[in-house]
Order: structure tokens, then C-alpha cells, then sequence
């Protein structure tokens, strides 16, 4: 029997995008989304990734680096009990410099063909599935498969700036949400709510070849949670912001021990200096200048130090 999907951009969906991500170890996870992935895995939706990567077209990664990239990606969700079943991409841009990958293709987004192939692979009803991204061109991908479409914001996006997407956008999706967290809430309630509608436009007869997506993963086992959604993002947020904070204080303590430290050597220098010159007499007055300024760097110290043990 066929089952419901929920296909989902990668860059700025999933997780965030510092600009043709080439390194497996920068892969960073948005908030909250291992907690909507979750939440959809126990709702019966499988989770599948559809990305397009012209950074292959374009040289500035290979696919064996895409595909480390990629496996980091399902190690952290693993890790958080919420894997995906599987990741598509497209390598091909007409733009490109590779001329192996210099090409249209019906994989890239907005064409469905990704989401197509990803239905016949794994047994996938697209008219009771969802795509979800934060870009025009993901919209149009899910509404020319037959899904229905949640568009969520991204830095930097039109969306993100005025909280609505443009009018003379060629592709208009059913549904705004804030981030994954709320997106997975959308689907949830008018899946349970809604009969499921095929938005049919013209879709390619075939696919551009590319490489196999990972076997499925495992179903997740872990029982749903009850908590609200948005507040175990919010908990999430402040925890890092907690952290970001401590570690401020961390340098900062540093800062202010080290400056009374070298305020002290200069001290010490100073009073040694003081001796050997009220050793004569001639350097009397001298050597009571060089008394002064040891003071005052004995002052800066105390100080220096009486501030960091406030903090």
C-alpha cells in the first residue's frame, strides 16, 4: 500500500546554508528540526530529502563529498531519533563548468522529477503528500508532482522580509509557516482534517539519471512527546543562547585576570627599579616619580582583579 511523504529542501529548510556547503563537519541542523521530523515519522509520513546541488555542475564539490554530506546529515538526525528515509539530489545546471553535469535535467527543481522518481522507488501516494522549502522552485516541484506545498521562511528571503511571498511568483504555496516545526503542525492538522487534492501541472515523462538515494532508514521508536512543539525550540534556542553567553563571561573573566597579572609584573618591575635608584641620592626624587607610578599600576591591578572576582 502507498504511503504519504513528506519531501523537504535541504539549504535553509533542514539545515543552514553557508553557500555550497562542501564540508560534512559544517553540517549544522536548524532548530527544531529533529523535533518536526520526528513528529511527522510517528504521523505515517516518510521524511525525503530533494535538493538540487549545482555546486557539482559548477566544481566547487564532487558527488563522493556531497555523499559524506549527506551521511553526516542522517548520522545527526539518527542520533536525535529522527532519521530520513531517503536523500535525492540533482547535480546538473546548464550553467555548469563540469561538462558531465553541464545539462537541463528534469531532477532540478521545479521540475518533480526527483519527487516522481522518489514515488515509484519507494511506493510513495504524492496526492497525500506534502513538499516543503523555502523557495519558490520547491513550491513548484510539489505542486507539479500533485502534492501540496508548505514554503517556509529563510534568511534573506523575500518571505523572510515581508512575511508573504510575491504575487507575481510563478508558484504559490498552500501554506506559510515559520520554520519546519510549524510546517510539520500544518501538515499534521489538514492532513487529519482535509481531504488529500492532486494540484496536477505538466510533469516530465522521465528523469535525468543520478545517483541511487541511501536505503530507508529504520522508523523511529521513540513514543510521541506531548510537549508543544515551539516550546522545546524555544528551550532549545535559549540553551544555545545560555551557552554563547557563558562563554562571553569565560573570555571576558580571562581578559580582566590576565590585565591585573601583567599590571603586577609591571609593579613589581617598577619597585625594583625604585630601590636601585633611591640607592643614590642624587636620584632621590627620581626614584619617588618611579614610587608614583608603581602605585598608580598597583591601583590597576586591584582593580583588574576585584573585577573579575564579581563576575
Amino acid at each position: 500500500m502507498s504511503k504519504p511523504a513528506v519531501f523537504v529542501d535541504r539549504d535553509n529548510t533542514l539545515i543552514d546554508d553557508p553557500g555550497y556547503l562542501a564540508d560534512p563537519e559544517a553540517v549544522k541542523l536548524l532548530p527544531g528540526t529533529e523535533l518536526a521530523i520526528r513528529s511527522l515519522r510517528q504521523s505515517g509520513f516518510a521524511i525525503v530529502v530533494v535538493t538540487n546541488q549545482s555546486g557539482i555542475a559548477r566544481g566547487l564539490l564532487d558527488e563522493e563529498t556531497l555523499k559524506k554530506i549527506h551521511a553526516r546529515l542522517g548520522e545527526q538526525l539518527a542520533e536525535k531519533d529522527a532519521p530520513l528515509d531517503a536523500i535525492y539530489y540533482c547535480p546538473y545546471h546548464p550553467d555548469g563548468s563540469v561538462p558531465r553535469y553541464s545539462q537541463e535535467s528534469d531532477l532540478r527543481k521545479p521540475a518533480p522529477g526527483m519527487l516522481l522518481k522518489a514515488a515509484q522507488e519507494l511506493d510513495i501516494d504524492l496526492a497525500s503528500s506534502w513538499m516543503v522549502g523555502d523557495s519558490p522552485r520547491d513550491v513548484g516541484a510539489g505542486q507539479r508532482a500533485g502534492c501540496r506545498t508548505v514554503r517556509v521562511k529563510s534568511q534573506g528571503s523575500h518571505l523572510a522580509s515581508h512575511g508573504a511571498e510575491d504575487e507575481n511568483e510563478e508558484f504559490q504555496a498552500d501554506f506559510h509557516a515559520r520554520n519546519l516545526v510549524e510546517a510539520a503542525r500544518i501538515i499534521k492538522r489538514e492532513s487529519a482534517t482535509t481531504p488529500t487534492k492532486a494540484k496536477t501541472k505538466t510533469a516530465p515523462a522521465t528523469a535525468a539519471k543520478t545517483a541511487p538515494p541511501p536505503p530507508p532508514a529504520a522508523p523511529s521508536t521513540t513514543p510521541a512527546g506531548d510537549e508543544d512543539e515551539d516550546a522545546v525550540v524555544r528551550k532549545e534556542i535559549l540553551r544555545h543562547v545560555r551557552q554563547i553567553t557563558r562563554q562571553s563571561e569565560h573570555d571576558e573573566f580571562n581578559l580582566i585576570n590576565l590585565l591585573g597579572g601583567l599590571s603586577q609584573v609591571v609593579v613589581g618591575l617598577l619597585l625594583i627599579l625604585v630601590f636601585y635608584q633611591a640607592l643614590d641620592v642624587d636620584k632621590i626624587h627620581t626614584a619617588t616619580l618611579w614610587a608614583i607610578v608603581a602605585a598608580v599600576f598597583q591601583i590597576m591591578s586591584l582593580t583588574f582583579f576585584t573585577m573579575a572576582k564579581k563576575k
